[in-house]
């Protein structure tokens, strides 16, 4: 089954007519596009249902993170065809960027039988990829999707962080309680958990918030306790070059883990996979091993 999302950043219909005809060559193959937020994974669950071998989803990281949620746990591969504004999963993972290139690159390894199966995470009851997280990171998201990302989307990010870091959050008292694997709780102003790296791009450059965070292991957390005008360029600059965030006093970094408990005094935003999913006083994060097949 190729999911589409109409509404990705480069997905138009002739992409999709000359991609499902290129597929159709060599495949069985339907077509479902999606029409509403979280239709991809009852697309997804219908596949699963009905025995697909595989689901391809072509669109960005949120069409892929909806399609991915009724496949954990089962046999069935997933495709990535990168259709979004920044494609963390599909750049990650070496697809070409060029989606017709993608596709010639994901019919080889369909034929060759090639894939590989790896750790997924999940946050409250919504499985993720590659990232979540509570606090600052799921502010921009959030922000960034209530304005839209704008011809020149990298920096509708750049600028949303500043926006939040530089208002709300700026010297604001630590909320969040974390607890890593039932160890000692720790009070700190945002979280984010990593399945995998980076955790996105400014055009080219991995924008790496876990730095040692792989598919292949166990989860990454960094947590930050508090935020002033003075880091933002500091942690701009560890994040894009020197990685020296993991190590900072104000900071907590915590590597091959299987939990993270978060408490929070006050609702605030979740992301996973870049996609606002709401308000949370408290959630539980878990890694969910060797549960997912990559066409890759």
């Amino acid at each position: 089954m190729l999911v589409v999302n109409p509404r990705a950043g480069s997905v138009s219909p002739r992409a999709r007519d000359v991609i499902a005809r290129a597929l159709s060559a060599d495949f069985k193959v339907e077509v479902a596009e999606t029409t509403a937020r979280a239709h991809a994974t009852e697309l997804s669950r219908d596949a699963v249902d009905r025995g697909f071998d595989a689901v391809i989803a072509m669109g960005g990281d949120g069409t892929i993170n909806e399609v991915m949620q009724s496949m954990v746990g089962t046999d069935i591969a997933l495709g990535i065809l990168p259709g979004g504004s920044t494609n963390v999963a599909a750049r990650s993972l070496g697809i070409p960027r060029d989606i017709i290139d993608a596709t010639a690159y994901l019919a080889e390894r369909i034929r060759s039988g090639r894939r590989r199966r790896v750790n997924t995470a999940r946050f409250e009851d919504r499985y993720f990829l590659f990232s979540a997280g509570l606090g600052l990171d799921g502010e921009v998201v959030k922000r960034v999707e209530q304005h839209g990302k704008g011809k020149h989307f990298e920096w509708a990010f750049v600028r949303n962080a500043v926006a939040a870091a530089a208002g709300p959050y700026r010297k604001m008292t630590p909320a969040v309680t974390m607890s890593v694997d039932g160890g000692e709780p720790i009070k700190v102003l945002l979280a984010v958990t990593c399945n995998g790296r980076p955790f996105t791009y400014l055009k080219r450059i991995p924008v790496e918030v876990c730095p040692e965070a792989h598919l292949d292991g166990a989860l990454d957390v960094f947590a930050l306790r508090d935020v002033s005008l003075v880091t933002i360029p500091r942690i701009a600059w560890s994040v894009l070059v020197s990685r020296s965030h993991t190590r900072w006093k104000a900071s907590s970094y915590h590597h091959d883990v299987s939990s993270i408990s978060l408490t929070c005094e006050a609702a605030l935003p979740a992301q996973v996979d870049g996609d606002y999913i709401g308000e949370f006083t408290s959630a539980h994060i878990s890694l969910v091993p060797d549960s997912l097949d990559l066409i890759v």
